[in-house]
């Protein structure tokens, strides 16, 4: 059964990458960072003006595949799959599954390809990486922030959030729906929903699970936020309960030079749910 699972997701993986390849006009780029590479789903190559955008947990690349086509198309767009993740291959070993460390490496593959002046954003856990980026950014290639609900805040009921981001049956799968999204989507079918579970179940997101649990007061950058000193948009949805308003507002606080934008009728999932307020708000932001 797990090898059935198995297939059913990389068939469903390659048809959202065909997707974006072929309907929406982007194509693979693989950026080697000494021994490893990491994988890029990128658009407009020939513009100067770059925007990179990091996808959250349990995620990858495609899924920022209803916000990238809304971007600005005179700007060059990335969207890397987090090292570890999609086609950004890891070893299983321990150490490399946390934050800092994909930022490391996300880091080195900008630094690879040259890029400055540099748009960097992400959604929730992909903006805590955007942010970790940022404040250890000894080159000064970024420019921007755009935080797509930041996860830069340990959240009050941790435990809770621990059990709600990582679901083990269909029935807290259903309950992590409900935190992702305002409005009820179109369920998967039964096969798809088990295997599903069975993938943020492996080891990589076991051991970033601990990893961030062990190192808690790192990864979550609070105060240490207040050392970025480049503008940021945070965009929110307003009825959030993983990364609510109050933590949204605090790290709106500690961010000096940023920009807070609450999306109404929008929860965690707002690049799925809220493409088209999400992208006007950036857009703008980018003029």
């Amino acid at each position: 059964m797990k090898s059935l699972f198995s297939f059913f997701l990389a068939y469903y993986n390659w048809k959202k990458r065909n997707y974006m390849k072929k309907v929406l006009g982007f194509r693979e780029l693989e950026v080697e960072i000494g021994g490893n590479s990491v994988y890029f789903l990128e658009k407009n190559p020939e513009k100067r003006k770059a925007i990179l955008l990091i996808h959250g947990l349990l995620d990858s690349a495609t899924g920022l595949r209803r916000l990238a086509p809304k971007i600005r198309q005179d700007y060059r767009i990335l969207i890397p799959d987090i090292p570890g993740f999609g086609k950004s291959k890891l070893p299983d070993l321990k150490y490399l599954y946390q934050v800092d460390v994909f930022g490391d490496l996300i880091y080195e593959a900008i630094r690879k390809m040259d890029l400055e002046e540099l748009v960097l954003g992400g959604h929730s856990m992909g903006a805590l990486i955007a942010m970790h980026i940022a404040l250890g950014d000894r080159e000064g290639r970024i420019s921007k922030l755009v935080l797509i609900a930041p996860g830069g805040i340990p959240h009050p009921k941790r435990d809770e959030m621990k059990e709600l981001l990582f679901p083990k049956t269909e029935e807290d799968m259903l309950k992590l729906i409900e935190a992702l999204y305002y409005e009820t989507p179109e369920l998967p079918g039964r096969i798809a929903r088990r295997a599903l579970i069975q993938s943020w179940n492996e080891l990589p997101n076991q051991f970033l699970t601990i990893n961030t649990l062990e190192r808690e007061e790192e990864i979550f950058l609070g105060k240490k936020l207040g050392d970025i000193k480049i503008p940021a948009l945070i965009v929110s949805g307003k009825e959030d309960p993983i990364t609510d308003a109050s933590m949204t507002k605090k790290l709106h606080f500690y961010l000096k030079k940023s920009k807070l934008v609450f999306i109404p009728g929008a929860k965690h999932a707002i690049h799925m749910e809220r493409s088209d307020e999400l992208s006007l708000e950036i857009n703008r932001y980018l003029n």
